[in-house]
């Protein structure tokens, strides 16, 4: 192996070698990461755990399920929560906010599944070029030593041409395996989001239906009971959202008692 990083030159060798071993390691922390996303029964245990967890009407029950169970899932359901709470603060309509949790468990999805792919890809790019870099400075020294001592002698041209060949060969040998692993792992991100949007779907349902709709209006509550008293639009603003939310007369009155005794009114 020693003879074989002289030969190619240690200034191509040595980063093709790094290469290698970057793109080897990458390969298999997706692989093992691919490997442990749930799926069938697993996966409906976890939606089963996590939706369960919102029926206490706190987001923090969730919060602490997901952050206990750690994986795929529980990762885009940290990251629903999350965007949830940002948007019960903006007092979002129900319609919007199942918008945009949407659009936050695609995009988390895709994070967490294409993370570090970019880099086998960069490997299986840079590693021909490398090759090719010690091709071109492989047949530069042969012609400078054809210069300097004719053509008579084979040997003096042959440490270039060497240099040559070897550093082709290897920048192939460490790209070609990065390309297939790259293209493979596509393929699986595509197939685990096709297979994984249900879960994401059905949990988002299950935040709108149990939460939601009576964190939204608590929001709204704070708001209305910041100077301690409702004028009469106030009144009726709240009213129009207790029907939009489809929220009873008892739990509104629950939740309006809740607030005054938050704000000590």
């Amino acid at each position: 192996m020693i003879q074989y990083i002289h030969d190619g030159g240690p200034s191509i060798m040595i980063p093709l070698i790094l290469l290698s071993i970057i793109s080897l390691a990458f390969i298999l922390e997706r692989l093992w990461r691919y490997f442990n996303v749930p799926s069938g029964d697993k996966a409906d245990k976890v939606l089963r755990g996590a939706t369960d967890s919102l029926t206490t009407g706190e987001i923090e029950a969730a919060v602490k399920f997901c952050q206990k169970n750690k994986n795929m899932l529980t990762f885009v359901f940290l990251k629903i929560l999350e965007r949830f709470e940002f948007l019960a603060r903006e007092k979002r309509t129900i319609g919007e906010m199942r918008s945009e949790l949407g659009l936050t468990a695609e995009e988390n999805s895709r994070s967490y599944l294409e993370e570090y792919i970019s880099i086998i890809y960069t490997v299986s790019t840079v590693s021909p070029l490398l090759g090719l870099l010690g091709t071109i400075i492989g047949m530069i020294r042969s012609f400078r030593a054809i210069t300097e001592s004719g053509v008579g002698d084979p040997t003096v041209v042959s440490a270039g041409i060497s240099m040559a060949l070897i550093t082709t060969a290897t920048g192939l040998i460490v790209a070609i395996p990065s390309v297939l692993a790259y293209n493979f792992f596509r393929r699986i991100v595509e197939k685990r989001l096709i297979q994984l949007e249900p879960y994401q779907t059905l949990f988002i349902n299950a935040l709108l239906r149990d939460l939601a709709r009576f964190r939204t209006y608590k929001e709204m509550l704070l708001t209305a009971y910041r100077d301690g008293v409702l004028n009469k639009d106030e009144e009726r603003f709240l009213k129009e959202k207790r029907i939009e939310l489809n929220i009873a007369d008892e739990e509104g009155t629950k939740l309006e008692n809740e607030v005054k005794a938050t704000l000590n009114i």
